[in-house]
Parts: C-alpha cells; sequence; structure tokens
C-alpha cells in the first residue's frame, strides 16, 4: 500500500474556548489630541446559512480605547480591545457519533468563517474602517498555560505539521473487540483532498499481515472536521476469519498519499466480566471513549409531590388522606475504572473536564452527567491505580418499562428536501462551479408537509438524506480574485558555496490564485498569507539565488530617490536619518513615527529620498548606520554603490552600551559622499 505523505501546507483556526482577541489600533493622537469623542466599534460577520459565501452580521461591539498609559516621557495609545470567543462559540455546536456509525460522518457545525469589521467613529463621524480578511473559529481549546505560545500556531504548528488528529488521547489504545471508537480530522491543509479513506493495516494472531481501506468520503469540503468511526466493528474487523490482536488505522486522499498521523489499536484479548463504554466530548471537539472494567453499580432516586385531601365520612381503608401527585427518579451510575496506567490517568482530566458524556447501551447512546468534581490525577510511587467515576443520566425517569430494542416497529416514511443554497467555494475561497444544498427540512413522503417539531439541518456529507452538489453557471465566477505577488523573500540563503553570497528567495502568487465572494482586500489578504507562510528560512535555503558579486544588484529605483539593501537585514540595529525630522530608517525607536520613509524594523530593499524640499539639499550625510549586539564588539563596514566599493572601515560598538552609529556615505579616506538619483547602495557588516 503506498505511503507516500500528501504535501500540505497549513491553516490556522482560532479556538473559541480561548480568548479570541481583536485590536483595533489608537487613532493618530497628534490628529485626535482630544479623546473625549472616540468610540470603536467590531462588528462580527458570519455565514448566512451553512457553506453561504453570504456574510451576515453576528453582532456589533461597541468600546472606548484603553486609556494611554506613561512610558518613560511619552504616551503609549494602545487602541481598543474586543474579545469575540463567546459570541462565536455559542454559534458553534459539537455533534456527537451517531449511534453504531459506520461511515465518515461531517460535523458542520464545529467550525465556522468569519471576518471582522473594524471602525473608529470621533464624534460620531467615521474617521476609520478597515475589513480583515476571513479567519476560522472551532470549538476547541486548549490549557491556559499553553494557550500564550500556541493560540495561533495550534492548528499549524502541532496539529497540521504533525497530522495529528483532535483527540489527546494516547496514540497506542487497548479497546475491547466490540468498541465504539471514533477519530476528528480537520481538512484545514492545502491542497484540500477531493475524498477521504480510512485505510487500516491488521496484525492477526498468527503473525500475518492484512492492509486495506474501508470508507470513503466524496465531496470534502476545506476547513471542516470529519468524524471517522475506526472502530473493529465499523471497520469490518469482526468478521475477518482470523484473529485480530491489533491494528493501525491512518487516512488517505484521492491519490492514496497519506494525510494523518498512524493511530494504534490493540485487541482485549482478556475476558472482562464487567464492560461499558463511555463517549465523552473531548477538549478539541472530538469526541473520545473510555473502556471501563471496573465494578459497576446503578442506584435510583425518587423524589414526590405529594399533596393531602379529604378522606370523606365513610373513612375506609383504602382511601389515601396523601396522594402522590408526581414522582421523578434521578439514576446514578457508580463505575471503578479498573486498574490504570499513568499516562490514562493524566488523561481522566479529559473526562472530568468534559461538558457531554454518553453511556453506550444496547439500542443508544444514553447521556450522561458526570457528578464527580474532583480527581486524584497524580500520586507519587502510585502502583496500582484506579478510581471511582460517578455519574447521574442525563434525563428523569417517571415510569417504568422493560420493552425490546424498537428497530422494527414501523414508522411513516419520510425524506429530506433542500431549505438552502449556495455556490461551494474551494481552500483558496475560489468558486467550484457547483452549487450545494446548504440547509434541509425533513418531509412526509405520503403528502409532503414538515415533519413538525423537526429541526433544519445542515447538508453534510455521510449523512441521511445527503444531497450531493451539481454543476451550476452562477457560481462558475468568483467575484474577487487576488493580483499577482512577486516579490522576494525576506530570507537569505545559507547554504551556499564558499566564495557565493546567499540572497533571497524570489516567491511568486499567481493571479487568480485566490478568490474571495466578500471583497478584494479579503482575495489579496488570502495571497499575503501564503507569501507569509511560504517566506521562511527553509525555502530560502531551497530556493534563494547565490551570487558571486552581490553588489551589482539590479532594482528599479524611483526617480529623485537612491536604494539601501544590506547583506543581513536580521542582524541587529538598521538605518537611520540622524538629522531627526523628518523620520527616516528602520531602526527600532522609529517604530511607530509618522512619515513616508519610516519602515519595520529588520526590512530591507528601501528608497530614500536624495532631498526634501526646505531641508537640505543633500540628505546623504545624516544617514548612519545602527550597530548593536555586545559591549566592545569589533566590526567590519564595507558600502557598495553601485557595484564599486567606496567604504571599507573597521569601527567598535561603545565598550559600556554596546552599540555604534557609522556614517554611511564616508568613504574610507574620510571624505563624503552624496548619493544621485538611481544610486544603488549595498551594506555587508561582518562581526570581527
Amino acid at each position: 500500500m503506498n505511503n507516500t505523505l500528501a504535501i500540505l501546507s497549513y491553516s490556522a483556526a482560532r479556538l473559541a474556548l480561548n480568548p479570541i482577541v481583536v485590536n483595533i489600533e489608537a487613532a493618530n493622537p497628534i490628529e485626535y489630541p482630544d479623546r473625549t469623542g472616540l468610540r470603536y466599534y467590531c462588528k462580527v460577520m458570519v455565514p448566512s446559512s451553512y457553506l453561504s459565501s453570504e456574510y451576515r452580521e453576528l453582532i456589533t461591539l461597541e468600546g472606548a480605547e484603553v486609556p494611554p498609559a506613561q512610558v518613560g516621557t511619552g504616551l503609549s495609545y494602545q487602541g481598543a480591545f474586543f474579545e469575540i470567543q463567546e459570541q462565536l462559540e455559542a454559534l458553534l455546536e459539537r455533534k456527537a457519533p451517531d449511534f453504531n456509525q459506520v461511515k465518515i460522518d461531517v460535523c458542520s457545525g464545529l467550525v465556522t468563517p468569519y471576518y471582522c469589521v473594524l471602525t473608529i467613529e470621533n464624534n460620531d463621524e467615521e474617521i476609520y474602517s478597515y475589513t480583515q480578511p476571513v479567519q476560522y473559529a472551532i470549538k476547541a481549546g486548549v490549557n491556559e498555560r499553553d494557550y500564550a505560545a500556541y493560540k495561533d500556531l495550534f492548528f499549524t504548528e502541532y496539529i497540521g505539521k504533525n497530522r495529528r488528529f483532535l483527540t489527546w488521547s494516547n496514540i497506542t489504545k487497548i479497546i475491547h473487540p466490540d468498541q465504539p471508537e471514533f477519530l476528528y480530522w480537520l481538512t484545514n491543509g492545502s491542497p484540500n483532498p477531493t475524498s477521504l479513506k480510512v485505510c487500516y493495516l491488521v496484525r492477526f494472531a498468527d503473525g500475518t499481515n492484512e492492509t486495506g481501506c474501508s470508507e470513503t468520503l466524496s465531496n470534502v469540503y476545506p476547513f471542516s472536521v470529519h468524524c471517522v468511526p475506526v472502530g473493529p466493528k465499523a471497520l469490518g474487523l469482526n468478521k475477518k476469519e482470523k484473529i485480530v490482536v491489533s491494528y493501525r488505522v491512518w487516512l488517505t486522499n484521492q491519490a492514496d498519499e497519506r494525510l494523518s498521523e498512524y493511530r494504534e489499536y490493540k485487541i482485549e484479548q482478556e475476558y472482562r466480566r464487567n464492560v461499558r463504554f463511555v463517549i465523552f466530548a473531548n477538549s478539541l471537539g472530538g469526541y473520545d471513549t473510555m473502556y471501563l472494567v471496573g465494578r459497576g453499580e446503578e442506584n435510583l432516586k425518587v423524589t414526590r409531590n405529594i399533596s393531602e385531601r379529604f378522606t370523606g365520612w365513610e373513612y375506609l381503608p383504602s382511601y389515601s388522606e396523601q396522594v402522590i401527585n408526581t414522582t421523578r427518579g434521578t439514576r446514578e451510575l457508580t463505575i471503578s475504572t479498573g486498574w490504570l496506567n499513568k499516562s490514562v490517568l493524566r488523561y481522566l482530566e479529559e473526562l472530568l473536564l468534559t461538558k457531554e458524556a454518553y453511556l453506550v447501551t444496547d439500542r443508544a447512546y444514553v447521556a450522561l452527567v458526570p457528578v464527580f468534581d474532583s480527581l486524584r490525577s497524580q500520586v507519587d510511587d502510585e502502583d496500582l491505580i484506579g478510581r471511582t467515576l460517578t455519574f447521574r443520566f442525563g434525563y428523569p425517569e417517571r415510569s417504568f418499562s422493560a420493552l425490546p430494542n424498537p428497530a422494527n416497529l414501523p414508522i411513516r416514511r419520510t425524506g429530506w428536501r433542500p431549505k438552502a443554497m449556495a455556490c461551494l467555494v474551494d481552500g483558496n475561497g475560489k468558486r467550484t462551479g457547483k452549487m450545494a444544498a446548504t440547509l434541509l427540512e425533513l418531509y412526509y413522503l405520503d403528502d409532503n408537509t414538515r415533519v413538525p417539531g423537526t429541526p433544519i439541518k445542515q447538508n453534510v456529507p455521510g449523512q441521511p438524506g445527503y444531497i450531493p452538489p451539481v454543476e451550476s453557471d452562477e457560481c462558475s465566477e468568483t467575484k474577487f480574485i487576488n493580483t499577482v505577488i512577486n516579490r522576494a523573500g525576506t530570507y537569505n540563503r545559507k547554504t551556499c558555496a564558499s566564495g557565493l553570497t546567499g540572497g533571497p528567495a524570489m516567491i511568486n502568487i499567481p493571479a487568480g490564485t485566490f478568490g474571495s465572494d466578500i471583497s478584494q482586500a479579503d482575495a489579496q489578504a488570502k495571497a499575503e498569507t501564503e507569501y507569509n507562510r511560504i517566506n521562511t528560512q527553509e525555502f530560502a535555503n531551497l530556493r534563494g539565488v547565490c551570487i558571486l558579486k552581490p553588489e551589482f544588484y539590479e532594482v528599479e529605483v524611483p526617480n529623485g530617490h537612491w536604494h539601501w539593501r544590506i547583506e543581513s537585514p536580521e542582524d541587529p540595529g538598521g538605518i537611520v536619518y540622524r538629522a531627526n525630522s523628518p523620520y527616516m530608517g528602520n531602526t527600532w525607536f522609529l517604530q511607530g513615527k509618522p512619515g513616508a520613509y519610516v519602515f519595520p524594523m529588520g526590512s530591507n530593499d528601501l528608497n530614500f529620498p536624495i532631498a526634501i524640499e526646505g531641508l537640505d539639499p543633500s540628505l546623504s550625510p545624516h544617514f548612519q548606520l545602527l550597530r548593536y549586539g555586545g559591549n566592545g564588539v569589533m566590526n567590519r563596514l564595507l558600502v557598495y554603490v553601485n557595484g564599486t566599493l567606496i567604504q571599507d572601515r573597521i569601527f567598535q560598538n561603545d565598550t559600556n552600551e554596546g552599540f555604534a552609529y557609522v556614517d554611511i556615505f564616508r568613504k574610507t579616506d574620510g571624505t563624503t559622499f552624496s548619493p544621485v538619483s538611481g544610486d544603488k547602495l549595498y551594506i555587508q557588516v561582518k562581526t570581527l
């Protein structure tokens, strides 16, 4: 079987069970010194229905800016902050697995796209508006101690790159032959697969193996969570002629390339007198199964509503003065886990924190409410580990019955019909040319009326009544597509042979690669996100140029400007115009200063004017290189102009404060040099 890994890049998702903070930068304090009339607004937009590219307003939050903080001799303006996770989390919903589920299902309500429109008003007049690109929120969360580090990277660096399923359970798991087991998979990779297949490697008791694939799902949508049944019965392993001792499962795409990690399952070979399965919602949006083999007991506790009545003058003993009006039973289940290892014991914390739990019975998943409120998750030197768990059944009992399984009872025939439709888009936001029914309603086939009391549901693959998409001319053209991005990355190659200087790699995002039905800015933001994803040191080492004489570079310089390029923009320091006004350069202390020639720290390939009206006609003497990184460090500076070396000098950082300013346009002989329009500077700084 093909075990080739699919080559994927991964997009981020926001954790709706953790804070999702939106910041609006403060209005310019120079333009608006009076802050009393400023109001900040965050409008949250979500799809009008499942898979729809049309958005509706979820909520508009209003706020004031954080009061300016005194920092040194100045004020720091942080703008306004909005937390939107509660609004998004309330919109999302988990979906428990179906009873006896054997097909891949889509958890359509677990993830939602959204974007925010940020505005600032001053005395009710709009002075700023910005529409953020579309992002995704998922009903999942991580522990608070991990949130700060992983909040924006969890689904790219941890889940995505490691191809993990949405679970914290052990990679290798011991399960019962009858155990329902599920894995949850998020399609946040690009390119998006067109189908998902569940593949397995089975190991038998006689030492032989067998590989195969069971369930296949077509019409796979980007940024959807898929519930994958991987229990022995769901995979058909209970029908094998030989005894199964263990098996491995993974997911593949339409080209049989592996998408996911491997998960290992060992079949319990010992007889267990007491076997129970509890399915519960985990922290990442999926559902895990706990296999419990210890002693269990059920307890039914009843509360009665009793009233008094007149007995009559006969005083018959059969006529009660007290009447039971209602009875309400509460059933509790107490189970011992059996012996556990330390990793499984720690994992019980997931069960303690869950918001949904179900007991697997012969005919349904019965809702449970955990009532144990503490767990000894770690005890030093504890060898034999066991715990007792207590649950309350999630429904009251008012009557008794002992009926057989109702699977064969006659029912009125029903069907599903479309309630809403939308054009499908791919993982790049472009329309696919297909129209899909997004919402379905249940109706009676005999009279074509809607079934009362049934909710409208989302049309997802694997569910009863699913209607596949169809070709449609209405969905052939995307409203907005990105323009081309063709520019060098910000990293230089570090793998060049001796004598060659590493340069950046060109990154090309063709026009029309990404699209949007919202705005041109959203389509372009998707392209910029792809540029930032590609722009890494690894990509530069692979695709960057190796230059024999990098000082002879070619670049188009605007009229009236000269160009700056430094060999290692990541080195500490930068260029700065030392006459103070106007602000020009990319050093740390210029960040946030006004001016057309103030650039971010570490930026490269910058254009500066040769003169500004009303100032010194030659600005060049005032430009200096800032270098820091160690007290008394010796450095060598090489300055090339149009490929000609004009300065080669040794300088030392300050022995106390560890920095130095060095004139850029001072020649090796000490004389100054003034650039002319179109000059191209190349700077090399070497630590000696």
